[in-house]
Formats: structure tokens, C-alpha cells, sequence
């Protein structure tokens, strides 16, 4: 069983990129994957367009999930919470 995840511990974005992101929030939210979707912080991409976060503890576990469902992406570690890197100037 995963521990309870809260938007404090979401450190890691997640750059899909051939799939919808809503499809794969789903595919996580059915492997019980914790993750949210938020603007991109300037760090990570320079436009404003949504990206999945999730807490890097899971980071293995999401892996696993997107390689055997094959899908591409990237994965971006912030240098705090997603909450703080929106919000620092």
C-alpha cells in the first residue's frame, strides 16, 4: 500500500509526451499514484502549459507504470514542493 501523498510532496514533474495528460493522471490514479496537475514552474518549462507532478518516493513505481503502458516522457525534480517553486519569484 502507498502512503498518503499531500501537495507537500510533490517535488518531481512528469513531461508526457505522447499521450494525453489526463489519461495518464487516470493511469496513475488507478494504481493508486497520488499526482496533480498544475502550471508549469518557470524551472521546468518557460510557457505556461499544465504538467502532472507527483512526489518523487513514487518515482520508481511511476516508471514502472509509464514504461509497460509505453509511454514517452521525462521526469523534471524540483527543489522543493511544487507549491513553493510556483510561487518563488
Amino acid at each position: 500500500m502507498t502512503e498518503l501523498r499531500t501537495t507537500l510532496d510533490i517535488n518531481m514533474v512528469i513531461l508526457i509526451k505522447n499521450y494525453e495528460i489526463i489519461y495518464v493522471k487516470d493511469l496513475l490514479k488507478n494504481n493508486n499514484i497520488f499526482s496533480k496537475i498544475f502550471p508549469a514552474p518557470k524551472t521546468v518549462l518557460e510557457v505556461c502549459a499544465p504538467v502532472l507532478t507527483a512526489s518523487s518516493k513514487d518515482e520508481k513505481i511511476i516508471k514502472n507504470i509509464l514504461e509497460e503502458n509505453g509511454i514517452i516522457f521525462e521526469i523534471k525534480k524540483l527543489n522543493k514542493d511544487i507549491i513553493w517553486e510556483l510561487l518563488k519569484r
